[in-house]
Formats: C-alpha cells, structure tokens, sequence
C-alpha cells in the first residue's frame, strides 16, 4: 500500500514539474554497459545503410540548457564514433509528446532515446524516488555526479528502472538546483515561518515547505510575476536560469541558495531501439551517455554561476543562511520514504556519505 501511494505520489510530482518551468573541469567517469536488450546477430544494418535514432525532450532549445547541451553532445558522439551506421536527429520543445507520452513512446518502441526527469519516471516505478527528496545533495551538484555517474549506484539503480519499466537508462544528467526568491530576506529558518511561499502543486512539495514553516500556495508558474507583484506571495521558488529567464528580479529582492531540490534528469532509450544495433554500437551510445552527463554538469555548475550573478547585477541581495536547521527539518519526511522504498535508502546514503 506505501509503494502505491508514493506511485501516486509521484505522480502528481510529474504534472505540476510539467506545468512548471567558476572553474568545471568535467571529472571522468562512467558506467557500465545494463544487462538487458542484448544485441541482435543481425543488428547491423546493411552496408551503406544507417540507422537514425530520434532523441526528443521537453524543454524548447536553447544553446545553454543541460536538456540542450547533453542531447547534442550526445548526438555528436554517436555520429563521430559510428562512422555514420547511427545518426541523431533532435526534437526539442515537446514536438514528439510530453514527459509521460515520451515514456510510454520508449516502452512501445516507437521513440529511440529521450530525456525526462526522475518524478515522470516515478509514474512507471518509485527506485528512482530517493533523487527527488530535498536537500540530500546539500546543492552540491559535483557530490551529485561522484554518485550517480561515477559511482556504481547510479548505474544499479537505472538497471533497476529497466527491470522494471523495460527502458535502458543510458545516464543520469544534471541540470542546477533550485533556490528562494522572496521580498524580505531568509538569514535562519526562523525566517520561513508564515511565509506565502509558491511552490509546486505535490503532496511532498507541499509537506517540505509545511515543514519549514512557509504556507504553501498552489498557483501556476506563468502567474507567479504578477503574484509577486500584487503581494499574493511573499516568495517562490526556482533555479537560477528560470530566474534570468522570467526576469524574477524585478520582482523580488532576496534570493535565497537554498539547493532544497534538483530535478534530476535521465537520458533513456527504447529497449527495442538499443536491441536492435550491435554490440559496438550500444557501447557507443553508453560512451556517449557518459558524455552528455559530463557536458550537462559543466553547463549546469556555469549556468548556476552566471545566473546568480545576474541576479545580485539586477538588484537582488544573496542570502546564504546555515542550511543545517533546515536539513534537520526535512529529515524526517527523508527518513519515511527510505523506510518505505529500499533504493531511496540506499541513494540518501549516498548521497548523504558524499556530502560529508
């Protein structure tokens, strides 16, 4: 019964993430090959002939975006490193279906390889819950990658998903964690207390900021602007590059690094599309994979950077508060979720033993 209510849990996490909006020497790192859809003898298509893999994601193309950057850097491997048996084309924007049609497209076989994010897969399996709960990285997005894509656990843990869903997690990707932008400052989590704080429409969303003694409001994200504005919320809640974009610091004057969440995204191919190359060629979009994870952790940590600093050039005042009051707030709920889905433990363990 606990599995099933944090299936539907998640479920909700999906569709309000839908509606919603220094030096980074790349580390090495990568991940071995997953078990299942082995290749076929008879892969390889006929000489001359190549195969074409379309690669779709939500989110519109823009150059500096992690969805951006690791399906081309994607796309670039695969095409130099097959001698053109395996192109790429590319489909932004949602052109090819949202998050939840893009999944099922994969378990069908009638999309080759997309990227999502960890509350959409969630519908379809809860293993890859434990990357969804808040401050478990401590907004740290290097400790993130030595886990997820150095380490062996993300690789157990995308098996798993495929165990489960029969889609291959070719690699975990990265994109910037998300922060508080409010109208009065947030030194102690004293600070949070009554605050109207817009966030997203999910029970655990809803509960975390509950937690931290806000009031939850539910209010689509296109509206937040001129919710701000008319003083309907005191604060929300975004990453930087979403602050830059909506242009958030004309309305608001504090921001907040909180890191509370990241939006862990994965990159996913259709078991039928990755049976059907050669053993090369799957290796090929593995080592691509783990390129493309590499090339979004650069992004984000340069994206993070450049953002927060636009912000404090637009007139916002940076907040850092001792965020150990609010890991202490949240641990509970963390606690509850680990007792309920055994790889959420195993990656809060992790996760918690790479933060130190």
């Amino acid at each position: 019964m606990k599995r099933i209510c944090t299936l539907i849990l998640a479920l909700f996490m999906s569709l309000s993430l839908a509606a919603c909006g220094g030096n980074t020497g790349t580390p090495d790192g990568g991940a071995s090959a997953p078990p299942a859809a082995s290749a076929s003898p008879d892969a390889e298509p006929p000489s001359g002939e190549s195969t074409t893999l379309r690669l779709a994601w939500t989110v519109a193309y823009q150059d500096d975006h992690p969805y951006t950057v690791a399906a081309e850097s994607f796309k670039k491997y695969v095409e130099e490193n097959t001698d053109g048996r395996v192109k790429v084309e590319l489909y932004a924007g949602g052109q090819l279906g949202g998050d939840a049609e893009m999944m099922e497209m994969l378990q069908m076989g009638t999309l080759d390889v997309a990227v999502t994010s960890t509350p959409t897969i969630a519908n379809f399996t809860d293993v890859l819950v434990g990357c969804d709960m808040p401050y478990i990285w401590h907004n740290d997005l290097r400790a993130m990658y030595s886990v997820l894509t150095e380490g062996d656990i993300g690789r157990q843990l995308l098996d798993r998903m495929q165990e489960e869903v029969g889609i291959v997690g070719l690699s975990f990707l990265y994109q910037p964690f998300r922060h508080f932008y409010t109208n009065k400052p947030i030194e102690t989590l004293n600070d949070m207390a009554g605050l109207k704080l817009r966030c997203m429409q999910t029970p655990v969303h809803m509960a975390i900021f509950e937690t931290l003694g806000c009031k939850p409001v539910s209010l689509p994200y296109n509206d937040i602007y001129s919710a701000m504005q008319q003083s309907t919320i005191d604060g929300f809640e975004s990453d930087a590059m979403g602050g830059t974009a909506s242009k958030f610091y004309e309305v608001a004057d504090y921001l907040t690094i909180s890191g509370h969440f990241n939006n862990t995204m994965v990159l996913l191919m259709s078991n039928t599309s990755y049976g059907a190359l050669s053993a090369e060629d799957q290796a090929v979009c593995m080592a691509a994979a783990t390129e493309a994870a590499a090339a979004s952790l650069k992004t984000s940590i340069e994206a993070n950077d450049f953002h927060i600093q636009n912000m404090q050039d637009n007139g916002m005042t940076l907040c850092t508060p001792d965020m150990e009051p609010f890991y202490a707030a949240v641990q509970p709920l963390i606690d509850q979720y680990c007792q309920d889905i055994p790889e959420a433990k195993t990656l809060v363990d992790a996760a918690q033993a790479a933060v130190g």
